[in-house]
């Protein structure tokens, strides 16, 4: 693994860190990582705590959806798509920030230049991507996710009514590129703030 630790290590840090962050609920998001050398993806459990995942929770699967260990997150068709359909991702986070998803339901796009820390993050994409709502779990979330990131080369993109997505050739690169679009979000509801028109 490119941050040298084993995959479950990093799947149960990164659901601490979303935590920790308040990107995710108490048993919100998910995150995984793909070794394309054995096939397989290292997928945080379904149902658990996210504060309280160790790498022996962490499930194990097949880009197939073959279970080889543990319970997988119920969105583990969203991560396999990605892999299969985005070169050179090998990790996925995905988390239900609010910011980002008030600017989604508000029509708001997400400028990426805005931040310069966001264009390292997510790439050079102009506007960070929405996924039309589709159920949650669902082959057709899937597609319209990895559909979204795949069209525009952006390597996060929100989801309607649902949260966040991005993808990394690390752990730790995926969970940053979901921060970013946090932080974007967070930027454009205080830039609006400031320049509100004000009577004199």
């Amino acid at each position: 693994m490119p941050e040298g630790r084993a995959p479950e290590e990093l799947v149960a840090d990164a659901m601490r860190l979303l935590y920790q962050r308040g990107l995710v609920s108490l048993r919100g998001g998910n995150a995984s990582i793909y070794d394309p050398d054995t096939g397989l993806v290292y997928i945080s459990p379904s149902g658990q705590a996210r504060h309280t995942i160790t790498p022996r929770d962490v499930a194990v699967i097949r880009l197939d959806g073959t279970v080889v260990r543990g319970r997988p997150s119920s969105e583990w068709r969203m991560h396999v798509e990605i892999y299969r359909r985005i070169p050179g991702a090998r990790a996925v986070a995905h988390a239900h920030p609010p910011a980002a998803v008030a600017a989604a339901l508000a029509g708001v796009g997400l400028e990426v230049s805005s931040l310069v820390e966001a264009s390292y993050s997510l790439g050079d994409c102009g506007v960070v991507p929405v996924a039309p709502w589709r159920p949650p779990g669902t082959w057709e979330l899937a597609r319209a996710v990895a559909g979204a990131l795949e069209s525009s080369g952006c390597r996060g993109a929100v989801m309607e009514r649902h949260g966040a997505v991005a993808y990394g050739e690390s752990m730790y690169h995926a969970v940053d590129a979901l921060e970013a679009i946090e932080d974007l979000a967070r930027l454009e509801v205080y830039r609006r703030i400031l320049t509100y028109p004000r009577p004199l």
